[in-house]
Formats: C-alpha cells, structure tokens, sequence
C-alpha cells in the first residue's frame, strides 16, 4: 500500500507539474492602495514533493490610473521579489505585454498597464525540505514577496508603494490523498 501512496503522489505531482496554470485557487483577501487592488493566489491548494506551483499576483488599476511595466525607463515598474525561501527554487516571474502609451506632451512612449493583469511567478517546492516537514500533520509552506510599482494618473505620478504579499500552500505528503483526507 504505501508503494501505492508513493506511485499517486507522483502522479499527481507530475499532473500538477505538466498541465498548464488554467485558474487560481487559494485566493486571499485582496489589498487596495491609493492606485490599484492587489489580490494573490495559487494554481494548486496543496503541492506534492518536487511539484511546480503558479503563484499569482492579480493587479487591477483604479480608473485613469497606469502603472509601469518591465523595461519602462526613467520610471519605476512594477517587480515581484520573493522573500529568501529555502523551500522553494523560483522561476523567473511571468508578466503581461505591456500596453503602449502616447505622452503627446513629452513626446514619448510609455510601456504601462491600465487594464487588470496579472504576474505568474512559478516555484517549485523543494523535496529536502518537505522531509524535514513531514512529521508534522499541519505542514505548510508561506511564501512571502514584494510587489513594488510606480502610479501615475492623467496628471500626476505618485511616489513607488510596495505591497506585501503572501501564499501559504498545504504540503501534500506520503499517505495524504487528494480531497484532503489522510490515509490511514
């Protein structure tokens, strides 16, 4: 039985591993600054040994609000950085095309998001620590990070905000079962 337990754990590693990110789950309490709604979640609820997990960051501008994507210039644009986590090995985040906007005034072309979008950042969970973790029934890996960006409306830009996000993500062990039931 427990080569059973082993061969399903793998398996659905593998599953969660090989089928693209479709929706999240394990979604938390969104939080709204003065510019945007910031609201994380996960692909998978719970993670097997060695499984790649989407971690996500879904970012929605307040209206006539922009904020400034990867490889804008002179400005700051928005950037996920992840705590140091022994317990994850992370991918390098994931972002959106970037809208192009016209500043007629200046003569320049800004790469912004003015619509929601959202920041993948895959991490894969790592084995060593999950045998550390798995005497215990209640194991769980938190994953904080950093949202950082740079607002601006129709006339003004606004000082950079980080945010504070965070994941916490149910470690699937030997012997548990999908559906969160324990094997006995």
């Amino acid at each position: 039985m427990k080569k059973r337990s082993l061969l399903l754990v793998i398996a659905i590693g593998i599953i969660v591993t090989a089928v693209p990110f479709v929706g999240a789950r394990s979604a938390a309490e969104p939080t709204t600054t003065r510019h945007l709604t910031v609201a994380t979640s996960a692909s998978a609820d719970a993670i097997a040994p060695g499984a790649r997990v989407s971690l996500v960051v879904s970012v929605t501008p307040k209206a006539d609000m922009h904020v400034y994507a990867p490889g804008q210039k002179d400005f700051i644009p928005v950037s996920l950085t992840l705590a140091a986590n022994d317990a994850i090995k992370e991918e390098p985040a994931q972002f959106p095309v970037a809208e192009k906007l016209d500043v007629k005034d200046l003569g320049e072309t800004h790469l912004v998001y003015t619509k929601a979008f959202r920041i993948v950042q895959d991490v894969t969970i790592a084995k060593s620590v999950l045998v550390k973790r798995s005497g215990t029934r209640s194991s769980t890996i938190t994953v904080r990070g950093t949202l950082k960006y740079q607002a601006c409306d129709n006339t003004i830009c606004y000082a950079p905000v980080s945010v504070p996000v965070t994941w916490t993500l149910a470690l699937q062990l030997q012997g548990d079962v999908p559906g969160g039931a324990k094997k006995r």
